[in-house]
């Protein structure tokens, strides 16, 4: 006797027994198909009228290999059928057990009877399920569900707390910055790159009252000295100087939640900044800013005038190159100079400016190069844009060249509206020259107020002793007639072929 054989005998005396036990209880009519070896067990409602037990045995019957025992249409038509036999009847696949509990599985019709046991319904269906675990298994869908929803919700009330409470750390600190009001005791002057910036912030606030200073993001590429990175060091440098405050108008998004999730930090280079103090309480600070870097002695005030210089001459430099990258792009829609001659134009450019080329002249260098880098292109049809970005760094060598060499006379170009000069250029140039000034030779020896050093006798303020301090040489000196040069009446410099 087989396995299928033992169990459907159990099952046979399990219903004759709940049958003795209720024999008031309405049964429904069991049939099982084929009847030797069966395979499907038909179940008819018990109450179902005579028609349609009629039509849902002959809806169920199959044949002794599996197939059905008849079609649907020769039974009726096949939508009355169908609806008759599914609502007073269903199936149960004996050979078809169910993947989670090994239940023979129940059917509502044929076609879903063919798709769980295939076409002689005696296929295994690891893939489906019975009735109950199909319940059991939505059922736990649905909770499943509701627990990611309730995670879900959980978790955006967290991050509305989060926000709420980052908005209140940001006005907090928003708040604590605009109660920074007090004057500084001392300038960091162990910093002067930082202390030209502060100069140009000042200039910059004069030039626009009731505005915050802007951003470096807002600012552009070329930020306040034509390097963001070192704008954002010496702006953090001032700042926590006591210097910079952070402005109300800065944006949301400069901010975020310190590591430990207790405090407030900010993006330095989204951040709008406002000056500390009154204007005239900045512009005065500036004044000791100009004079100390003018009269400051010894190592410590050579030092801090050559960082002056030197971030002055970084600035022009840069400024040059994006001209002459801007005129690359922009007017010849050329790439920017090629990566591997980035060095080489700036060490040309700083070549024209240690020679005494003003800015002026170097902006008119930058057009010639690039313009005849562009005409050279032309004349060499094999020649791509590339090609061109690069010789305007050899087109811009060989003009500086034959300019020192034969004393030309360059004129001074504007920059066109479309160059984004950096911001604190034009007052790191006036600095520049306010020191240069002071210490110029031919100042010096003009001047009736110092002797041969440059150097006045004076008293110090706070001991009343004697003492000798640098002179800046308050009345007006007579400026120095230019050399005359050679004019150059058009540009005879190589190009870039035969440079």
């Amino acid at each position: 006797m087989g396995k299928r054989e033992r169990r459907r005998k159990r099952e046979q005396a399990k219903r004759k027994n709940q049958a003795q036990q209720r024999p008031n209880t309405p049964q429904p009519i069991v049939l099982e198909y084929p009847e030797e070896a069966p395979r499907i067990r038909v179940v008819i409602k018990h109450d179902a009228p005579e028609d349609a037990q009629k039509v849902s045995t002959l809806y169920w019957e199959i044949k002794n290999d599996g197939s059905w025992a008849r079609t649907v249409s020769s039974i009726g038509v096949s939508s009355n059928v169908g609806a008759v036999a599914t609502a007073h009847s269903h199936a149960v696949l004996l050979s078809c057990p169910c993947a989670n509990c090994s239940e023979p599985i129940s059917v509502a019709n044929r076609s879903w009877a063919n798709k769980v046991g295939g076409k002689y319904l005696d296929t295994e269906a690891p893939t489906y399920l019975c009735w109950d675990c199909t319940t059991v298994q939505k059922r736990q869908e649905t909770e499943r569900q509701q627990r990611i929803a309730a995670e879900k919700r959980a978790e955006q009330e967290r991050e509305k707390q989060k926000a709420e409470e980052v908005k209140r750390l940001i006005a907090e600190a928003i708040e604590d910055e605009e109660g920074k009001s007090e004057a500084i005791s001392c300038l960091p002057e162990d910093n002067a790159p930082a202390l030209a910036l502060y100069v140009a912030l000042v200039s910059y606030a004069a030039r626009n009252p009731g505005k915050p200073l802007p951003s470096i993001t807002n600012i552009g590429s070329m930020g306040w000295t034509g390097d963001t990175g070192q704008d954002r060091e010496l702006l953090l440098a001032l700042y926590y100087a006591n210097l910079l405050a952070i402005s109300q108008e800065t944006p949301v998004q400069a901010f975020s939640l310190s590591k430990d999730g207790d405090d407030i930090t900010f993006v330095a280079k989204d951040v709008a900044w406002r000056l500390i103090g009154s204007l005239p309480i900045a512009q005065e600070r500036v004044g000791e800013i100009t004079y100390g870097f003018q009269t400051a002695p010894g190592p410590r005030g050579s030092e801090a005038r050559k960082a002056v210089a030197a971030l002055t001459e970084q600035t022009e430099v840069t400024n040059v190159a994006a001209y002459i990258n801007g005129l690359l792009t922009k007017k010849y829609s050329y790439p920017e100079v090629p990566e591997a001659r980035r060095e080489e134009l700036t060490d040309v450019i700083r070549k024209g400016f240690n020679h005494g080329y003003t800015p002026g002249q170097m902006i008119c260098f930058a057009w010639r190069a690039a313009d005849s880098a562009a005409a050279w292109k032309e004349r060499n049809a094999r020649m791509g844009p590339p090609e061109a970005a690069s010789a305007s760094v050899t087109s811009l060598n060989g003009k500086i060249d034959k300019a020192i060499e034969l004393h030309h006379a360059i004129p001074e170009y504007e920059a066109p509206r479309w160059h984004a000069t950096p911001l604190a250029l034009s007052s790191l140039r006036r600095l520049h020259a306010d020191i240069q000034w002071v210490h110029s030779r031919e100042v010096i020896e003009a001047c009736t107020l110092c002797d041969h050093h440059g150097l006045k006798d004076t008293v110090h303020p706070e001991t009343g002793a004697g003492a000798v301090w640098r002179c800046t040489h308050p009345v007006e000196i007579p400026t120095q007639q230019q050399e005359e040069v050679e004019p150059n009446w058009w540009d005879d410099a190589p190009e870039p072929a035969d440079t």
